[in-house]
């Protein structure tokens, strides 16, 4: 049985467990980036539409859990000096060490950035039969 991108998060002292599940990799990615747009206006509204033009990001990393992280801790970063939550991303491209995407924000009366940080601890990509899972600390 496929089934689809999901998240779910376990709260902790001064952390937040994010655990990601999608049928592929580029999934965990797109997937992670509405996780945090979610947090960001509230886990209980619908996220609003995304406005402008899209921007892009490039991404390199020494493998792809580094690069997962590094996704996180740019989409953290701009929605905290942005003040936007980043409700739409395409990948262009991604392997093993690199990503190429276009976002895209969406301002929110309510946003809350309270994620200062995406961590390395413990954060292992693993293929299942159905897709992939990672788990991934944040800092809050």
């Amino acid at each position: 049985m496929t089934t689809g991108p999901s998240h779910t998060f376990e709260e902790h002292t001064g952390e937040l467990r994010l655990r990601l599940d999608a049928p592929t990799v580029e999934g965990l990615f797109v997937e992670a980036a509405r996780a945090l747009a979610e947090l960001a206006v509230g886990t209980d509204e619908r996220l609003p539409e995304p406005e402008g033009e899209p921007e892009p990001v490039r991404l390199e990393s020494v493998d792809r859990e580094a690069l997962l992280v590094d996704w996180l801790n740019e989409l953290i970063f701009r929605t905290e000096i942005d003040g936007k939550a980043y409700v739409d991303c395409r990948l262009a491209r991604i392997d093993e060490s690199t990503l190429e995407a276009t976002i895209r924000g969406a301002s929110h009366p309510a946003l809350r950035p309270l994620v200062k940080a995406a961590t390395l601890h413990g954060v292992h990509i693993t293929e299942k039969p159905h897709g992939y899972s990672v788990t991934v600390i944040l800092d809050i």
